[in-house]
Parts: structure tokens; C-alpha cells; sequence
């Protein structure tokens, strides 16, 4: 008796392949019959007018902290994922002793941009090596999670604060390679480091992975190389701005040239070098054509980025602004009053020419939630209009508002993806890979759960990027060759029951909202998203109509 048949749906195998009428029939975790199916079932649904498809791997993540109190990876699992893979960007809560423990805490906050009362609340620490880590995981999760291991924290369990501090002695490197041969023979699917100029601890001090030198990065990665497994994933901030291009691509072809796939950030439209795409793109084509397995990863959204002056990221790239942003609330407000500071943020944030992560188009900068009943009336104003109303200069109108608000002025901008040709030609490239949804992160800032409904909806369905078929091959079966997870991705007899069900005429992702779900009741955005009928992990129904079944079904991969 099969446990589940899903009957009469168009099948997107995840191949690439033109897509089908067929059933897919499920027994004991496992896709066992694909085509035209009959027989005794516990469960039938219904598919008609549905395309089924391989369940989505939703390839960058943060959701290492998350799913230790979230184990259905809200809002992911909404948009058809039923794989995460955390651990990116170099950071993870394992390997972690306990005298570290706030230190490791402390890249998250300032990095990823969680509150640290909810992570302080909720990690509670029942491990120390990465090994225990994924046992502490494995048995109670609702998604599957194949887990990167981060270099943060293994150069930190080696060098405690030395860390971040100078580079390792070649002893030191050792010991890494040793820690990460045994995480990855655990369970572990790659590892993942950082080289951000502008990405830091929340004490100010730069997260670890920075003080690495090169060699010691391409000894890591060999790891993966001498045990032919897993991925190498890196963030060097953005290419061409905080790295030449040509520096950075010839870093990750190195990197690569050990033999294990290397996934790099990123490829995007940029509005202070909207040129700078094609030229990435080029070097990603010359890379693959020499047989490199390089892989750059793109976005299906814009990076909108919510912040007020209590909380902004978006300026760490400009010395004096980051300098008043790591300051006490009242020293900051005192600051931001005073002319001559006035004149030095007006020159890092209007005048400079030295490319930064902020676009410095005030034009792009909207007020989107006043603090004040008063200020109401210039919501969804950007601050270029705000400044000519008020007939200021746009760095007096933006600070005056903040100020009179207590810096609780919201305001959203976006430097990348805003030119949607662009875009287009990004997405459609046969040399990236979708998804950089950094789910877990950036809570109050920016909701990315969406990129894989968005993908299908504005990008397939409106504007007609690529087939219906190509899209769900990106979505799936790229995604699990890359990474390793070779029963992942296709909808075949014996491959394991991940799958989705959605409507190609609604699928798509809603505008986040704001919830207080986090423990402690903290704030985050959350995403939903319409026309997904239901996803399955490992051959049970995990969401049904955007809600909860109630199993948890998911395992972590890579173990055993």
C-alpha cells in the first residue's frame, strides 16, 4: 500500500525536461512509481491543474539559531522549501566552547541582525562540537537541513579571541583542517567562510574568518577536496567595490581547483556600477568553460533594506557614519546635530565617489513608517522629496526627521536589483544559481523567504525569463548536484519524497508583514505566499494551504 499518491498533476521533474501528466506514488519516504499509478493508498490528492514538482532547496541561509525553536523554518517552508541549508557566510553556533559562546553570538547579531535576547533566550547551548550540534537538530525538524560548517567558529574554537586578531600558525591550521574533516565525515555538506570587509562582531572587533590569509582558506577547502565531498561557500563582500573582480573570481577558480564546487556572492544589478553585472558574468562563463565548478549565486528580488538610525547597517561601509552608529543612543543623537559631523556625513553619503554598499541615491531612500502622528503625511516619500519640500539639504531632512522621531523614522533603500533587464538577463544566465534568501537574518530589515515564488510567479509567469521547466531545475536539481544531495531534486522512482504543489497561474510571494513571534515576543518579518498547495518532506505532507500538518518529517542530510 503506498502512503501517499498525488494524482493528475503536470510533473516539473527538476531535469529540465518538458513537463507531464503523471501520479507520483510514495512509500516509506521514497518517490516508488512515477507515470500512470493505481492501487491501494492510505492518502490520494488531488493534483489537477497543479504542477508538482521537486521540493525547493533554499540554499543560503541563517537559520542556524531558528530552527532550534522553529523547526518548520517559518517563512520558508510557505514558498515550497523543503531543504535549508544554513551555515553560510562563515557563520555558525558550531564548533563553540563555552567561554566563546558570546563572542559567536555576537557575529550574528551584528552580521545577520538578530536581537541578542532572542538568541541569548533561545540557543541553549546543548553542544559543543559540530557533530553534536547536528544531533541536536536531527529528530526534530519539520524541513531537512544539509549544514554548512562555519569558519568563524573554527578558527575561534582553535584561537579563541586570538581569532580575530592575526592569522593562524600553521599548527593552528592544522587543528581547523582536523575539526572540519570530522564535522564533515559527521554529517556536514561544506564549509563556508567570510571575508567582508564591513561584516563584524557586534563589540566592534571583525569576525574571525577576516584575519584569515588566503592559504589558509585554499587548506580549508582542500579538506573537502581530499574527501571528495561537500561545497566551499564564500563572501568577500561585493566584487569589484570592497575586492577588484578579477582578484576575487581568481580567488574562488583557486578555491575550486581543489575539486569541490565553490559558491560565491554574488551577481546583482548595481546602481552605482550598473555595468558591473555583465563583466561578473563573463568571468563566471570563463570560468565554467575551463571546467571550474564556480558558481555564482543571484537574487530573484530586490534587497530592500528597512532600517532606522538605531539599527542601520546600510551605511557600515562609510567610516564616520559607522563610527557614530556603533555609539550609545543619546551620544549618537548629540552627534548627529552638530555641523561639522553633518559635513562629514554629507560627504561619505552624497559626494564621494569611492563605491559603497549604500547608493547614495536619496531618491531610493523612502520614509515608509513615521514614529509620529505628525510625520504620517510623508510616508512612502523618498527623502530627496522630503529635502525639496522642507527646501533642505537631503542629509539635514533625513536627520532633523530621525531626530525629532527619537531615530525611530523607518526608512527602506535598496542598491541592488533595481533594474529589472538586468535582472532578467542575471536570472536567465545558465551560470548562476537562484536563491540568496538569507532566511533567519536581517529580521527587521528585509524578508528574502520569497525568492523561490517570486522567481516562479514575476519572473517565469509575468515577464516569460525562461520556461516553467527551466526554472524548477534551478530551483531543484542544480541546486542538490552542486551541493551533494544526490537523492534530492528530481521527482524519479527511489529518490527521496520531497515535493511541492503549486498553481503556475498564482504562484507568487506576498509583501512581508511584521509579526512578534520570536521568543520573547521580539519583532520579525515574516512572508507568505500564494498559490502553493502543499509541500512534502520525506514522504509526509509537512504544509497544506500555507498551514502546519503538525509532522516533523525532516532529517538532517548527510549523516549516515
Amino acid at each position: 500500500m503506498y502512503d501517499l499518491l498525488i494524482k493528475g498533476g503536470r510533473l516539473y521533474d527538476g531535469s529540465g525536461m518538458s513537463s507531464y501528466m503523471g501520479d507520483v506514488a510514495v512509500q516509506n519516504g521514497r518517490i516508488v512509481e512515477v507515470g500512470r499509478v493505481s492501487g491501494a493508498v492510505q492518502r490520494t490528492v488531488n493534483a489537477d491543474g497543479l504542477a508538482v514538482a521537486p521540493g525547493f532547496i533554499d540554499f543560503h541561509t541563517h537559520l542556524d539559531a531558528q530552527l532550534l525553536w522553529d523547526p518548520i523554518a517559518t517563512s520558508s517552508c510557505w514558498h515550497g522549501i523543503t531543504t535549508v541549508i544554513p551555515g553560510n557566510c562563515g557563520l555558525t553556533l558550531a564548533p563553540c566552547r563555552p567561554q566563546d559562546r558570546e563572542n559567536i553570538l555576537g557575529s550574528f547579531v551584528r552580521v545577520e541582525a538578530m536581537p541578542l535576547q532572542v538568541l541569548r533566550s533561545a540557543v541553549k547551548w546543548e553542544w559543543e562540537t559540530f557533530p553534536e550540534y547536528l544531533n541536536r537538530l536531527d529528530g526534530r525538524l519539520g524541513v531537512n537541513v544539509a549544514a554548512l560548517v562555519g569558519h568563524c567558529a573554527l578558527r575561534q574554537y582553535v584561537m579563541g579571541e586570538e581569532a580575530c586578531e592575526r592569522a593562524a600558525t600553521p599548527s593552528e591550521i592544522e587543528r581547523m583542517k582536523k575539526i572540519l574533516k570530522e564535522s564533515m565525515l559527521a554529517g556536514a555538506i561544506g564549509f563556508s567562510t567570510n571575508q567582508n570587509p564591513v561584516h563584524m562582531r557586534s563589540d566592534g572587533r571583525p569576525i574571525a574568518s577576516r584575519l584569515a590569509a588566503e592559504e589558509e582558506i585554499l587548506e580549508l577547502a582542500g579538506v573537502l577536496g581530499e574527501l571528495n565531498r561537500g561545497s566551499v561557500q564564500i563572501s568577500i563582500g561585493t566584487l569589484g567595490i570592497s575586492v577588484p573582480a578579477e582578484k576575487g573570481v581568481g580567488l574562488f577558480n583557486r578555491l575550486a581547483a581543489g575539486g569541490r564546487p565553490v559558491i560565491w556572492q554574488s551577481i546583482a544589478h548595481r546602481w552605482d556600477q550598473p555595468d558591473l553585472w555583465r563583466q561578473l558574468l563573463e568571468m563566471a562563463q570563463q570560468s565554467q568553460a575551463a571546467g571550474v565548478p564556480s558558481y555564482p549565486l543571484c537574487n530573484a528580488r530586490l534587497f530592500n533594506n528597512r532600517f532606522n538610525l538605531k539599527n542601520a547597517q546600510v551605511f557600515d561601509d562609510l567610516a564616520t557614519w559607522k563610527e557614530i552608529l556603533f555609539m550609545p543612543i543619546d551620544q549618537r543623537m548629540e552627534l548627529f546635530r552638530g555641523p561639522e559631523v553633518r559635513r562629514k556625513l554629507r560627504y561619505e553619503a552624497v559626494e564621494e565617489k569611492r563605491p559603497s554598499r549604500f547608493s547614495r541615491r536619496w531618491d531610493l531612500v523612502y520614509m515608509i513608517k513615521a514614529a509620529t502622528p505628525k510625520n504620517k503625511s510623508l510616508e512612502r516619500k523618498s527623502v530627496a522629496e522630503i529635502a525639496k519640500m522642507q527646501g533642505k539639504d537631503v542629509i539635514d531632512a533625513f536627520l532633523d526627521l530621525s531626530l525629532e522621531e527619537g531615530l525611530e523614522t523607518l526608512f527602506q533603500t535598496s542598491s541592488n536589483n533595481g533594474d529589472e533587464s538586468a535582472v532578467a538577463e542575471i536570472l536567465k544566465s545558465p551560470f548562476t544559481l537562484v536563491g540568496q534568501s538569507d532566511a533567519g537574518a536581517h529580521l527587521i530589515y528585509d524578508a528574502g523567504y520569497g525568492y523561490a515564488t517570486r522567481f516562479l510567479g514575476h519572473w517565469i509567469r509575468e515577464r516569460g525569463v525562461m520556461s516553467l521547466e527551466e526554472g524548477v531545475r534551478k530551483l531543484t536539481f542544480m541546486v542538490a548536484s552542486i551541493f551533494g544531495l544526490h537523492d534530492r531534486g528530481l521527482i524519479r522512482a527511489g529518490m527521496a519524497a520531497d515535493l511541492v504543489l503549486f498553481d503556475p497561474q498564482t504562484v507568487g510571494d506576498c509583501e512581508p508583514e511584521m509579526a512578534n513571534d520570536l521568543p520573547g515576543g521580539e519583532k520579525r518579518l515574516v512572508q507568505k505566499a500564494t498559490g502553493v498547495k502543499m509541500t512534502v518532506v520525506n514522504g509526509e505532507v509537512l504544509t497544506e494551504d500555507g498551514r502546519h500538518s503538525g509532522a516533523l518529517p525532516g532529517r538532517v542530510l548527510g549523516k549516515g
